[in-house]
């Protein structure tokens, strides 16, 4: 395989959660899934690697077309990780970032080709395989 085929797989996604129900002992952090277009499963926000656009600049695209969410991204969470594609052929390398959600907009590109929901952290860590993921999000 070439590495220009190799730099295909890549990805970039982001973990959108709402930081402001964590302090609480009584609440819990939540994350945002979206529906995968296909295969109607759960996942974070994910896109390909865009030639004028940093790794950054593209979770926080991701967030806004495919969940409907704006925020900051964190500056100290990046974590390299190995992510199934929806259909379970693939494994992409993925750069995940974290996103503090600011805003939950009701209307975003793809509301239509997509559902929204949120979950505690707790909840998808344990849906994970990737040990590095889980002890960062553990972290939190």
């Amino acid at each position: 395989m070439g590495k220009k085929h190799q730099k295909l797989k890549k990805r970039v996604a982001v973990l959108p959660v709402l930081m402001k129900k964590c302090k609480s002992k009584k609440k819990k952090c939540k994350i945002y899934l979206i529906t995968s277009r296909e295969q109607g499963q759960w996942i974070i926000p994910t896109g390909k690697l865009e030639k004028n656009l940093s790794n950054r600049q593209v979770a926080r695209l991701e967030a806004f077309e495919e969940a409907g969410i704006l925020g900051k991204l964190d500056e100290q969470f990046k974590v390299q990780v190995q992510l199934q594609s929806p259909r379970g052929k693939k494994k992409r390398k993925t750069t995940v970032f974290l996103l503090h959600v600011k805003r939950i907009l009701n209307q975003w590109p793809e509301k239509d080709e997509r559902k929204r929901k949120s979950i505690s952290i707790e909840s998808y860590v344990k849906t994970l395989s990737d040990k590095k993921l889980k002890r960062k999000l553990r972290a939190i």
